[in-house]
Order: structure tokens, then sequence, then C-alpha cells
């Protein structure tokens, strides 16, 4: 791929020893395309002594409107334009690409249509020193932009709709008019643009384009170990199972039990693509089931885990575990004949154990066991069949394998099955009994009712689409199976909470932004497990804390400590336990005076970067005025205010004083680094000022890697509220990453945890896009298979089952049916999809937590008869200042008529299918709304 444009012959100096300077005649006008005069202040100036401008003159002014110290100050919009001309020395040396482009933005290139590689490809970012002149706009330097001579020279015409100023350059000015010609043809438009003017999205849509990763033909560069797994266990268990696509088994990274187990008919590594038909969850709980049909025989495998004891009264971690594996086997042939099921274990023993195997008949079960200690490994209950077994000497030299073949006789259309047991860690001998007298029906029905149980104890989020509520369903479980609880319960437990059962370091917490933001406050709290979100929260202060108050972890990312802040806050806003939040205090204060003493020293910086705080970023960037920072410092220290101010603390005003501060901050240094970068064009082909994630680099990181840019980037600003959600630089980022840096113009970035743009798109009232956002994230972070989240995903080292990923996605789900607005009301429903209004279906929400009590709410739909109503029960802990209610007919109908409590309403809106309740002072009430 051709990574820079070819720059006309006419402009190129060619000619050994030719003069190096080059000169381009520049002209810029403003007030295009903005409906009503105002002022502008315009001052063009080199941004390197490589550049020169030479005779500019004032265009179509008027009396009065002149040049003063180098800055044009005029009235222009509506019928009036005015503008500079002027000439532009350069070098004319080419600038040198860069040789040092990051594999996963090449990958993206490579994967994206033409006109965006094109874009991309032509992005300054990729030359080394660029050069360029910047426009400021106010004499602060914090609005404005810049502009590369290579964009001049390859483009000849910008225009900049956001700032009203159209670029042209070269021997022939075109004309506006000319220009906007060309972007009016119809076959370039913004991604957001798109979005809301097609059919709105749909799961079904975006499984279609993001292929399903628990599909074995799916395959990743980087893939890690078997690829996608599904980790099953208990709550907090040490022990732990992974089942990959072909429901082979492997033990997790952090389990001292090393095995695997793995049936010869879905052996991976044989190539089971043309066989397997799937894999699934029971509704969303941890019972899976793979299906594959071969050679007239259709296999299917139930897999599950149990305890080896039954459910422990408490929560309880050093528990042994049984994976219960059922394979029924199906005739598709309508002929009898003998089947031979294979099946391998293979299993480490320490080096002083006696690794030779014996097998043991117990009625129609064997049981496999060590020979020096008599501890068993695992057991096949057949009730029909021949079993043959040998040890096997294997590759794995460290482990033992034994290899078990069952002869099953299968009848014409009829069908067999087994169950095999599989206990982690071995069991001993005096126990083995109760593991041959686990009843595979039994355990199945105590698993699910276990698992549903837990579900029942929280809040419930119910919505007509079924894989919405199974990924409900599934999240919680994906994070009560990731820590490691080393004992039962009490405060002086140990507690590992890593990243992944499968990836990374498996003790202490090795990331805390993931567990205490994206767990703990975004799965816990957000649907009322408070008591888990604030025993997890102590125990990271508790692995993580340091003497001065900061939190640490691995490559001590400056957010681990803020982010402590946040989630503490959020755990008491939605909790109101003022025991917990007590408990939590002594940490959460050492972390804010940290977070002040940065902030403190932040004011000593030089003007450009003043109150930034400065420190690494993530696993692969060093330190900087990252964005990604400085929109945790606010955000941490701002909602900790606001936790301090409901517990009447006393230092409540000097933490909010202190967010207020870096706001403001953040403000004025990212507006001065935006006029500093190089425009950016998006897909209408018109161009943005570019927003930098780190204030102090004016471009692009093209060089580091993807996640500095995008994931931990400069859009968490708008999430977390650190800058306006409707200012220009919200709308140059989303526009910017809509249509340039998220795959394929999909709408997922590569780390689907950090999902960004679509609480920034929601907090923007812009439901189409929300809805998009929604269902590309559950199609590209989660296999549709097994919805099992995933860790990167494209070109970087694939891992699954962070419940950090299910977290991001909860916190949107929620948020699209409830929500807080920093005006002190409660949005409801405000960007539930059209299709989950459609006649006869219902949305629930039952004990959902705010920050103003539990909630409860039911919208049932009638839209055939004309009427969608909704009754709410208003939270009881405090009353929101407004109830908003959004009720999006599927048809996009506006509203006629509303009523309130059985009274005519007239506070609402049907062009934004939205009903007002001010004040709101009933326990209940019933919306109802006429179409």
């Amino acid at each position: 791929m051709r990574l820079l444009p070819v720059l006309p012959l006419l402009l190129l100096v060619s000619a050994v020893g030719a003069e190096r300077t080059a000169s381009l005649k520049v002209r810029i006008w403003w007030g295009h395309g903005v409906a009503q005069a105002q002022h502008y202040w315009v001052k063009p100036e080199p941004a390197d002594d490589r550049l020169k401008i030479r005779n500019i003159t004032g265009v179509s002014l008027e009396a009065g409107e002149v040049e003063k110290e180098g800055a044009w100050e005029t009235s222009a919009g509506g019928s009036d334009i005015d503008g500079v001309e002027f000439e532009l020395e350069y070098d004319s040396t080419l600038d040198k690409p860069i040789d040092n482009l990051h594999i996963i933005w090449s990958d993206l290139i490579a994967a994206a249509d033409a006109d965006t590689a094109r874009r991309l490809s032509r992005d300054p970012a990729l030359r080394v020193n660029p050069q360029k002149i910047t426009v400021r706009m106010n004499p602060e330097g914090t609005r404005g932009f810049s502009v590369t001579v290579e964009q001049l020279l390859a483009e000849g015409a910008l225009w900049i709709p956001s700032h009203g100023i159209y670029f042209t350059a070269g021997e022939q000015l075109r004309s506006f008019e000319e220009h906007r010609k060309t972007l009016q043809n119809g076959k370039h438009r913004r991604v957001l643009d798109e979005i809301r003017s097609e059919p709105e999205a749909t799961y079904h849509k975006y499984t279609a384009l993001w292929e399903d990763m628990g599909h074995p033909a799916y395959t990743n560069p980087q893939q890690r170990g078997p690829g996608h797994i599904v980790g099953l266990t208990w709550d907090s268990a040490i022990a732990k199972f992974g089942i990959d696509r072909g429901a082979g088994v492997w033990n997790d990274y952090g389990n001292p039990d090393k095995f695997q187990f793995w049936f010869d008919f879905a052996d991976l590594t044989k190539g089971i693509t043309p066989y397997w038909k799937g894999q699934s969850l029971k509704d969303g709980l941890p019972v899976i089931t793979t299906v594959l049909e071969r050679e007239g025989v259709r296999y299917e495998i139930e897999q599950f885990a149990y305890p080896l004891n039954g459910p422990p009264a408490g929560r309880r971690g050093d528990i042994p575990m049984v994976l219960f594996q059922k394979v029924r086997l199906t005739d598709l042939t309508g002929e009898p004949r003998e089947i031979p099921v294979r099946m391998a274990h293979r299993r480490q023993f320490p080096s002083h154990v006696n690794s030779a195997i014996e097998m043991e008949r117990q009625g129609t079960t064997a049981l496999f066991r060590e020979a020096g200690y008599r501890r068993a490994l695992f057991s096949v209950e057949a009730p029909e069949g021949e079993l043959y077994w040998s040890g096997t000497r294997d590759y794995q030299r460290e482990q033992k394998r034994i290899d078990a073949t069952l002869i099953l006789m299968l009848p014409a259309k009829g069908s067999r099955e087994f169950v095999v047991k599989l206990p982690s860690p071995p069991v001993e001998p005096e126990d083995t009994a109760k593991l041959t007298g686990l009843d595979f029906a039994a355990a199945r029905a105590s698993t699910l009712k276990f698992w549903s149980d837990y579900v029942a104890r929280g809040a419930q989020f119910l919505v007509p689409e079924k894989v919405v509520n199974d990924l409900f369903r599934a999240s919680l479980w994906h994070a009560l199976r990731l820590p490691r609880r080393h004992g039962g319960e009490g405060e002086d437990v140990h507690i590992d909470l890593p990243y992944s059962n499968f990836a990374y370091s498996q003790t202490g917490t090795p990331w805390p932004v993931n567990q205490a933001v994206y767990v703990d406050y975004m799965l816990y709290d957000l649907r009322g497990y408070h008591g888990i979100s604030a025993e997890e929260l102590l125990a990271q202060f508790r692995n993580n804390q340091e003497r001065d108050g900061h939190v640490n972890g691995y490559a001590n990312w400056l957010v681990y400590t803020p982010s402590m802040l946040y989630s503490v806050a959020q755990n008491y806003l939605l909790s109101a336990d003022r025991g917990a939040f007590d408990r939590l205090l002594p940490f959460s204060l050492k972390a804010l005076d940290w977070c002040l003493a940065h902030q403190r020293e932040a004011e000593r910086l030089p003007a450009r970067v003043r109150g930034l705080a400065h420190g690494p970023l993530n696993d692969g960037t060093g330190d900087g005025f990252w964005a990604f920072n400085q929109a945790y410092m606010y955000a941490g220290l701002d909602i900790f205010g606001k936790a301090l101010e409901r517990a009447g603390h006393l230092r409540a005003n000097e933490a909010r004083r202190a967010a207020s501060e870096i706001r403001e901050s953040i403000d004025r240094a990212f507006h001065a680094a935006s006029v500093r970068s190089p425009l950016v064009q998006l897909r209408d082909h018109t161009w943005i000022p570019y927003v930098p994630a780190e204030a102090g680099t004016y471009r692009r990181l093209m060089d580091v890697w993807y996640p500095t840019d995008i994931d931990t980037g400069a859009v968490h600003m708008i999430r977390l509220r650190a800058v306006d959600r409707d200012g220009d630089l919200a709308n140059w980022l989303l526009n910017d990453h809509e249509d340039n840096l998220y795959f394929r113009s999909w709408g997922a970035a590569n780390e689907p945890v950090y999902d960004q743009q679509a609480t920034a798109h929601l907090w923007r009232d812009d439901p189409a896009a929300v809805v998009r956002a929604f269902y590309s994230y559950m199609a590209s972070a989660f296999s549709h298979s097994a919805l099992e989240p995933v860790e990167h995903r494209w070109t970087h080292g694939q891992y699954f089952g962070p419940p950090s990923t299910d977290g991001a996605w909860f916190e949107l789900f929620r948020n699209m049916l409830v929500h807080e607005r920093d005006d002190g009301s409660l949005a409801l429903a405000m960007a539930a999809p059209r299709a989950w209004f459609e006649n006869g279906k219902k949305i629930e929400l039952r004990g959902a937590p705010t920050w103003f009590g539990p909630l409860t709410m039911t919208i049932e739909c009638r839209s055939a008869s004309g009427t969608i109503s909704a009754d709410v029960e208003t939270p009881s802990r405090s009353r929101p200042r407004a109830l908003l209610l959004r009720l999006r007919h599927p048809e996009g109908k506006p509203m006629l008529s509303v009523t309130v409590n059985g009274q005519d309403w007239k506070d609402f809106q049907p062009e934004k299918d939205l009903v007002r309740i001010t004040d709101p002072s009933a326990t209940k009430y019933t919306v109802i709304a006429r179409y």
C-alpha cells in the first residue's frame, strides 16, 4: 500500500543542485458555511524556520478590517466572506517518511476501505517533522489549527466547517463553490451522518460483520494457547477449568494443578471446522454445550463446574472442584454400529510423586488414580460399552498422559451417553466416594440454581432480546469466576484479582483500574452487589497502595490512584452504605492526598501544560500529559468530592475545587494542542482540527501503538465528562474516531474493554449512535457462540476472559436504560433500541441502583394500538430534580399526547420522544404516550 500521495511533478525539484526553496500561492477564506456574521481573529504563522509567509494581503475586506500585528480582525459570515492571500516559501525537499510505523496501525490501514486507507496514509504523522503553518484564531492560541505543506500540495483545497475556514493553494486557486460541489456528489458521508439516516442498528447486522471468535474457523495472528476459551468454576474458587472450541479442557493460568483433557473427535489440532455445529451457554449461565457432527454421528458435550463437597455455606475459594462432562452420541445414518470414543488426559505431577497410573472399576465407573498417593485423576461413568486405556509416552515430557477408548454400540437413530468427572485438584483417597457419588443431573440442577439465584439477588435488567438477557446473566459469573480467594470470608482473607484467568499475572491486582472501575463499579455496584465491590476495593488498597497514598500496579499507570477514588465514590453513591465507605475512607483519603499533591506540582509546569497530570499512560507508553490520565484525575476527584458531600465530610469542597481546576486546565491545554496539530480529514472529505492523546505531542502516535491514541485515548475525556460533551473537542474527537480510527469504521476499537465513544454519544443524546455502538460492541467484544469476552480484537495478542470487557458493556447497557445526569435529573430509556418498543414487548428494571436509590420501571409496548406505557417507581432515598423518560416508537412516529397518572401532560417533546416530570414527588408514575 502506498503510504503517501504522489505529489504533482511540477511541484517537485528533481534536478541535481536545484534550489531547495519553493513557493506556493495560498488563500485563506473565513465565513464560509457560517449562517450569521461573527467576529474573526485570524493569524497565520510558520511553525518552524523552514517556512516563510511573504506578501500577505487582505481579500474582500470591508472598511476598517485590517491587519494588526500579523492578525486579521474582521466580521464574516452569512453573505460576507473575508480572507487573506500570501506566498508560502517552503523547503522543497520531500519530508522523510517514518520507518517505525507500529504494526497495529499498519493492519488498521490494510483492513480499511480505499478512501479511509488514503486518508490515513496521508496523515502527517507518517512523515518525520513535517513542515506546517499554524492558523491561530484567538490571541491565547486556544482556537485554530495547523496544516502541513504536503497537505496543501496534495489536496489543493481544504474546508474546515467547524471554523468556517476554507484553504486553497496552488497555481490555480479553486473557488469554494467549485470545491463544495466535489463534496456534494453523494459518494462520501461521515459515519455519524450515515448512522442517523439508516435503519437502526441490530445485533444481527454486526454479527454478520464481526467474525465469531468462538467458531473454530476463526484465527488471530497473535492467538494465545487454544484461542477462544470459556472459564468455568465456582464463585472465586482457586481451581478453574477452561473449555476450548472443541470442548477440550485446560487448567487456568493460576491453578497449581496443571492438566488437559480432550476428545479425539473434537481435537482442535485435527481440524474440526467442517464438523462443528456450535457452542452455547444454558440461557447465559455457565453450563456449556458443544455440538459436532461427523461420519454420521452427532456429538453433544455438556460441561459445567461443581464443588466436590457441594456448594459451600459462604464465599470460599479453597474448595476442590469437579468438571462434569456428559457426552451424548446420536446416530444420524439409520444403521446400528460400534463407535469408538477416544479421550486423552494429561497431568503434571510433582517430581517426588510416582506418576504410574492405576484404573479401578466400581460398577459402571472406571476410576483413574495415580499409583503413589492413590489420588483420583478422573472417572468415566459408562453404563454401556467397553473401556480400554493405556499410559502414553507424550511429547509433554513433564506431564503424564492417559489415553482411554470407550467403544459404544450405537443403535439406529438412537443415542448413548457417558459422563466424565475431572476433579481439580486430584481427589484424596478418603474422598473418592464423594467423587463417584456425585450425580450429574443433581449437580447440573444445583449449578443452574446457584447461578440463577446469584443473578436474582441483584438488580434485574430484562429486555425483549434474548442475546442481551443472556449476556446480562453471563457477565455476572464472568466476574465472579475471576478472583482467587485464599480462604473464606473476612477482612483478613487474601484475594488475587488478575485481569483474566487466562492472561498475564495471576497474583495480587496487576491492573487496579480495570478491576476497580470496570468490574467493581460497572458490574457489581451498578447491579447492586455492593458488598462484593467494597470487599474487592479494600483488597486492592491493601494489595497495591503505597505509604504516600499512590496506588501501584503493572506498568504503574497514573490512573490507578484516581480510579480508586472514582470507584469508592460510586460504591457509596449507589449503595448509601456508610459503614463500607468508612472502612474505605482512610485509604481513599491517602489517595486523595496523593492526587492533590500531584496537582500542586502540576501548577508549577509551563503555561501550555500547567495544571495537567504528568505520568505513565499504559503498558507500552511512557510519561506524558495524557488525556486519559487527565480524565481520571478530574473524574476521580469530582465524584469522590460528591461522595464526601453526601457523607458530610469536610474535605468535599477541596476535592471538587481541585477537579474544577483540572477541568479548566484540560480545556485550555487540549484546545491549544489541537491548534498546533495538523488537520485531519473525515469521510465526507471535510477537515477538522486534530485533538491529540498527549497534550505535548501534536500528531497521531502512529509510531507508538494504537492503544495510546485510541483505547486509552482522548475520547475518555468525554466519557468521564472532563470536557464539554457538546463542545468542539468532543465533536472533533468523535468524528475522527468514527470515520478514521475504528476497525473498518464499524465503531469498535482494538481493546473492547475501553469502550468509550458509546458513552460519549449517550451524554450527547444521540440514541442512534449509541445503539449502533452497543451492538457493534457486543458482536466484536464477545464470541457469538458462547458470549466469552476478549482483550484485543485484531493484531495484538488475543486473550479471553477479562470481565472488565463485560463491565464496559454493562455500564453502557445500564445507562441506555437509566442514568444520572449532571443537572440532577434521572434519565430513563434514553437510548433503548426502537425494536424493543415493538408491539407486545416489555422492558423491565427491578431494583436498579441509582444515586437516588433503587429504581423499578416497566415499559409495555402496544404500538399496534397506538400506545406505549411506562410504570416508574421513583427512588426513595432522595428525589431527582426531574425524571426524563424516552419512549421511542418502533416506526419513529411522534407522540401525539401524553398522560401522567391519568392527567393530561403538556411537558413532552414529540421530536425527541421525550417526557419530562419536573420535581417528582409521587412514589409512582404511570406515563402513557399515544401515537
